[in-house]
């Protein structure tokens, strides 16, 4: 089965409070006794620049996460839809995804997700992912309820300041009830790798490849393996002169699976 979706959406990112993290561990800053000059400066730079390679990769691994330096120029690493992120940001985020035709084009499904991301590390991070379904089938049933749980553990293989490559062990557990189409009644185990590219002028490449291999099932239709792929490109446009919407990101997202077996 082959099932693609595109999406455009636009995600605000909102923000209180823009939290200063200090400098990073190469960069020169000037002594100054103008308190002017030093706001200036905490201004411009903040958050660590990463240096993660694979030279340095036992680098890292018991450094606490803090923020991404960022410029003006640099494209901001902004979660998107459905695509995994291939870097790693302390949130909580709510989506909300209409599906057409899922479940062999059975339902439709309309899907609230509750994600928590929290990097531990500069090298390690743990996602955990639980959603609210509404299915109606053909049969013009609405079922309503809890879906399956996704738990993911998540290593940064390389990291500087326009790249992020990192990959992920994936858990999806069966908590939602597949007779009322709210879940797949079934373990699933999956590996992952993201990647993310600052192209210039606020412009980023996310891409992503995965596979998901159940751990049993009794439809002889089930696939043995699932194939997963997606790409998205974003665009910041950066909000002047406001405290709280620092800025707009436009995204045109495309995800896709393919069954095998």
């Amino acid at each position: 089965m082959f099932r693609c979706i595109a999406i455009l959406l636009c995600l605000v990112g909102l923000s209180a409070v823009k939290a200063t993290y200090g400098y990073s561990h190469d960069e020169n800053v000037p002594e100054s006794n103008v308190s002017g000059d030093v706001t200036k400066t905490h201004a411009e730079h903040h958050g660590v620049k990463r240096s993660l390679g694979f030279s340095n990769f036992l680098e890292g691994w018991f450094t606490s996460w803090q923020a991404y330096e960022e410029t003006k120029d640099d494209a901001p690493r902004v979660p998107l839809l459905r695509i995994a992120p291939a870097f790693f940001q302390r949130e909580v985020r709510f989506n909300y995804i209409y599906i057409d035709d899922e479940h062999h084009g059975e339902a439709d499904v309309n899907e609230f997700a509750f994600a928590l991301e929290l990097p531990l590390t500069l090298r390690f991070k743990v996602d955990i992912e639980s959603k609210v379904l509404h299915v109606n089938t053909i049969e013009d049933s609405d079922n309503v309820g809890f879906g399956d749980t996704r738990i993911a553990l998540r290593a940064m293989l390389f990291e500087n300041n326009t790249l992020s490559l990192s990959t992920g062990s994936i858990i999806n557990i069966p908590t939602g009830d597949a007779d009322r189409g709210l879940g797949e009644e079934i373990t699933t185990l999956g590996q992952q790798l993201a990647g993310w590219i600052d192209l210039g002028h606020r412009i980023s490449l996310h891409t992503f490849l995965g596979v998901e291999v159940p751990t049993g099932g009794n439809d002889k239709d089930n696939a043995d393996l699932e194939f997963l792929y997606g790409a998205a490109i974003s665009k910041t446009i950066t909000v002047h002169g406001n405290r709280v919407l620092h800025g707009i990101t436009p995204f045109l997202e495309l995800n896709g699976h393919k069954g095998f077996g």
